[in-house]
């Protein structure tokens, strides 16, 4: 009989589940070691399992390797973080704009923001990151062109960790980022182009802002 591998797909999924929240939640501080040996330990799994987990993760952008060393939380560097804003910016504008002229309703974008607003006030800020970024990505999927979806997929991999720590430290108001997301979606309805895409540069720019003003404290972000 062969091995039933959704058991340790299962069991895989779930140590990545955990590793994630904890990295979103910084209870894995940014810079910290995740060693395979230590993750087997606190799941009580075997090896093999540890490593699946961790290389999901690497591939997601929430944790990195260094030659021959162990996986690490990484450390934002302000200028890693102003080209990923500027790349997503690019992206995300062009984007926005041509489903405005498409003057498509796009009803993932009202269910995501309806989800935001669905969550409890005492709901922690990083709670917001899923939506939000399901939110962004149903942007890029409702083009119908499979390479811009994974382009935008891999952006948003790699800047799940710069929204976590806007909303984590709070500094933007959970109602004021759902307020960005309505504008968006509506300015798509309406057929607004110009607006769209005004308002994806000002929604991406005030959270770059917010966070590299917090990182680098009296320095110009641009």
């Amino acid at each position: 009989m062969k091995p039933v591998r959704m058991q340790v797909t299962s069991l895989v999924d779930s140590i990545e589940s955990a590793l994630r929240q904890q990295i979103l939640d910084q209870e894995i501080a940014p810079g910290s070691r995740v060693k395979e040996t230590d993750v087997a330990s606190a799941f009580g799994v075997a090896r093999p399992s540890a490593k699946a987990a961790i290389e999901r993760l690497i591939s997601q952008g929430l944790l990195r390797r260094d030659v021959h060393r162990s996986a690490r939380v990484p450390i934002l560097e302000p200028g890693e973080i102003a080209d990923l804003y500027f790349s997503r910016g690019l992206l995300e504008e062009q984007v926005v704009a041509e489903l405005a002229l498409r003057n498509e309703h796009i009803g993932d974008l009202d269910r995501h923001v309806a989800l935001m607003r669905s969550l409890p006030a005492d709901t922690p800020p990083n709670g917001y990151v899923d939506p939000d970024i399901g939110f962004h990505l149903s942007l890029s999927q409702a083009l119908g062109s499979p390479r811009i979806s994974q382009l935008h997929a891999g952006l948003l991999q790699e800047t799940r960790l710069c929204m976590a720590q806007v909303q984590y430290l709070g500094l933007l108001k959970p109602e004021l980022i759902i307020e960005e997301h309505e504008l968006i979606a509506q300015t798509i309805r309406e057929g607004k182009p110009d607006d769209a895409r005004t308002a994806m540069r000002a929604h991406l720019r005030r959270a770059q802002t917010a966070l590299l003003s917090h990182l680098t404290p009296g320095e110009a972000t641009g």
